[in-house]
């Protein structure tokens, strides 16, 4: 009998957000985290004359992330926000950590050069009971992926 690859799936419950090294509270959702690169076609020929394209990886490409919390009085999101306005363009590493379900890391997706491009605060509505949020959408440089 063969030896079957046991493995088990990572809940997506079980995650974090480090800006600056800092662990922000109260993270919601996080969407839009990739690592993706450009592809380059190289165009040759062969020594017969037949065409050839070889697709290869080029360089990172920057990205969009956005994140939902929770609205409380932690005002962080809305004063990187407000530095950006002013010009003074904050930049921040930031870090996703995905956890298992003993509450280890087992995966950190790190964001070089974050900054802040939009705050939108979740609908608002007379006698509604559901949670108001806020949205951070952040640009960043490129993702590294590393173990733990």
């Amino acid at each position: 009998m063969g030896l079957i690859d046991k493995f088990d799936a990572v809940i997506g419950a079980s995650f974090g957000l480090e800006l600056d090294s800092h662990q922000t509270k109260g993270i919601m959702e996080i969407s839009g985290l990739k690592q993706e690169y450009d592809v380059v076609d190289v165009k040759t020929q062969t020594s017969d004359g037949k065409y050839v394209i070889n697709k290869i990886i080029g360089r990172p490409k920057a990205g969009t992330v956005t994140v939902t919390r929770a609205l409380t009085e932690d005002t962080a999101f809305s004063d990187w926000v407000k530095e950006a306005a002013e010009g003074k363009l904050p930049r921040t590493n930031g870090a996703v950590i995905v956890y298992d379900t003993m509450l280890s890391p087992i995966m950190r997706y790190t964001m070089a050069d974050c900054q802040p491009a939009a705050l939108e605060i979740g609908t608002l509505k007379a006698g509604d009971t559901s949670v108001t949020t806020e949205k951070l959408t952040l640009h960043h440089t490129g993702v590294t992926v590393e173990k733990g």
